[in-house]
């Protein structure tokens, strides 16, 4: 871990749980922490904990483009909560129920949520009302739909606004295991009936939103990569919701989906690394502290979502349930048929026409610029030591 990488994780604890973070100012390279920040998404939370001689301490130059850089995500977070409150208008008149997932609800943890920076808008409704839900939007504004192969969710659009109309949470489909799967999806199914108002926005009962950020962090830990701003999210969850009754609600239920192992570490890495109160969740120190070390360390690499790793294609070889490379190769394939042509799902064994349905789709969309070069022997190189790491970390492993 270099000089900007403590500095930055330093001054997130400070922003984030108000921990004393002392350094010389003078002697940090303002240009490459502003970049860091920039590239795990923090540029507001840390411009904003920075102390009056900090600031004076950075150049011109970089204190213009860090600033600038702040107003406009404050103000895009301004209109993507106008346009957010527009959406759930429009469905609640259409007696269509919904909540939000992630983006307001975690950042309603945070000392000051406008600090957080929002991406898009995700939209969890009924799955049989999904379809109306996305014509509806539709009809008001937004485009066509992208992603009708994507298995949990439809994603619109309007001018710089993304909403993403789910029918179930990211991450079921990381594993091969239906029958947890099914308990999974089964756990959610009373989600809107069980949803709390915050703020006037409607948000999942605590231990479905507790267990909604854990499935985000593990697919993008697994996949396009995992950044600083998801594991503040899980941090500052914790800090303000974790009692002892959620946590015994909480305990059970990550064992028997087996996701128990996951959330120790990732509460380690935040007790261990952003400061987060130990007495908030002590259950944590029971966790490989190397093995958080490693996370964090990969979480600093990749940035956010992954945009500081090229990690296409790398999840074709590293699944964790896998004994090596080449068997988790064949198993993502099979997986990624079944998620991405829903008749797999039903009939096997049109897995080998899938591959060639997925094969043409790529191909069309690398034309259209959508998609990176997949060069399978430098990702199997790759992925080796990450392998290593997911294993670690056991998901979906039931003890």
């Amino acid at each position: 871990m270099n000089e900007t990488e403590i500095r930055l994780l330093q001054l997130t604890s400070r922003a984030l749980f108000h921990s004393s973070a002392e350094f010389d100012p003078a002697a940090v390279d303002w240009s490459a922490l502003y970049h860091e920040a920039s590239n795990q998404a923090l540029t507001i939370l840390i411009w904003d904990a920075l102390t009056e001689e900090e600031h004076s301490c950075i150049p011109d130059s970089v204190s213009d483009l860090w600033e600038q850089n702040s107003l406009h995500h404050i103000m895009f977070n301004e209109h993507l909560l106008y346009e957010q409150r527009q959406v759930i208008r429009l469905l609640n008149d259409s007696n269509i129920p919904c909540v939000i997932l992630k983006g307001s609800s975690s950042a309603a943890c945070y000392p000051d949520p406008a600090l957080r920076i929002m991406g898009d808008i995700d939209i969890l409704v009924k799955p049989e009302q999904q379809m109306e839900s996305v014509r509806i939007l539709q009809a008001n504004g937004y485009g066509n739909v992208l992603d009708e192969a994507h298995h949990c969710h439809m994603t619109i659009h309007k001018g710089g606004i993304t909403v993403e109309v789910h029918k179930e949470p990211n991450g079921l489909f990381l594993n091969e295991k239906s029958e947890i799967t099914h308990k999974i999806r089964k756990y959610f199914d009373d989600a809107l009936e069980r949803q709390q108002t915050v703020d006037g926005l409607p948000m999942l009962a605590d231990d479905q939103q507790a267990l909604v950020l854990i499935l985000h962090k593990l697919e993008h830990f697994l996949t396009s990569g995992l950044g600083l701003r998801q594991l503040c999210d899980w941090a500052v969850f914790v800090e303000k919701k974790m009692t002892d009754t959620l946590w015994a609600k909480l305990k059970p239920l990550l064992l028997d989906f087996g996701l128990l192992t996951f959330t120790g570490v990732m509460t380690r890495a935040c007790i261990d690394y952003l400061n987060m109160p130990g007495e908030k969740a002590p259950w944590a120190l029971e966790y490989n502290e190397d093995t958080a070390a490693k996370v964090i360390e990969q979480i600093l690499i990749e940035g956010n979502f992954g945009g500081m790793a090229d990690k296409y294609g790398e999840r074709l070889f590293n699944d964790a349930n896998s004994s090596n490379r080449v068997t988790s190769f064949f198993r993502v394939l099979r997986s990624a048929c079944r998620q991405h042509w829903p008749p797999c799902e039903k009939h096997p064994v049109l897995i080998p026409v899938a591959l060639f349905v997925l094969l043409g789709r790529y191909l069309q969309q690398r034309r259209r610029g959508e998609r990176p070069k997949l060069n399978l022997k430098k990702k199997y190189q790759q992925a080796g030591y990450d392998q290593k790491l997911y294993k670690a970390l056991e998901p979906f492993v039931i003890k």
